[in-house]
C-alpha cells in the first residue's frame, strides 16, 4: 500500500521561542534551601537545561551562577524551573536578565549556531 504525502507522519513543530545552543558546563543553582552546583545541556536567551538527577520541583525561583567559557565572565540570573523530570534534569525560564547577561548569552548563541 502506497501513502500519500498528506497521510505521512509529520514531525512535530519545535515551539521554542529562542534558538538554543549546546552548552556543557557546571552551574551553581540555589533554591528551595539547597545550593547544588549541576550540569548544562544547552542554553537560550530565555533558558537552559540543566542535567541533574534530583532536580529542583516545577515552579522553584531558582538562582544561577555559570560561565559561557572558562575564560569567560562569571554570569549571575534568576529564573523558575519549569519542568523538572527525577532522574534527568529541569528546564528552566530566564527571569528579568540583566543586559549585560542577555548580550553575552546571544553573542554565544549567535556564534555557536
Amino acid at each position: 500500500m502506497e501513502l500519500e504525502n498528506s497521510e505521512l507522519i509529520k514531525p512535530e513543530i519545535d515551539k521554542r521561542k529562542y534558538r538554543r545552543a549546546k552548552l556543557i558546563t557546571q552551574v551553581k543553582c540555589e533554591a528551595v534551601g539547597r545550593e547544588n552546583v549541576m550540569v548544562t545541556r544547552d542554553i537560550s536567551v530565555g533558558g537552559m537545561f540543566v542535567n541533574d538527577r534530583d532536580p529542583f520541583p516545577t515552579h522553584s525561583a531558582v538562582t544561577l551562577q555559570f560561565r559561557l567559557s572558562p575564560t569567560a565572565p562569571l554570569l549571575s540570573c534568576g529564573g523558575t524551573v519549569v519542568y523538572s523530570i527525577r532522574g534527568v534534569g529541569m528546564g528552566i525560564k530566564f527571569a528579568e536578565l540583566a543586559e549585560e547577561v542577555r548580550q553575552a548569552l546571544q553573542k554565544f548563541i549567535d556564534e555557536a549556531n
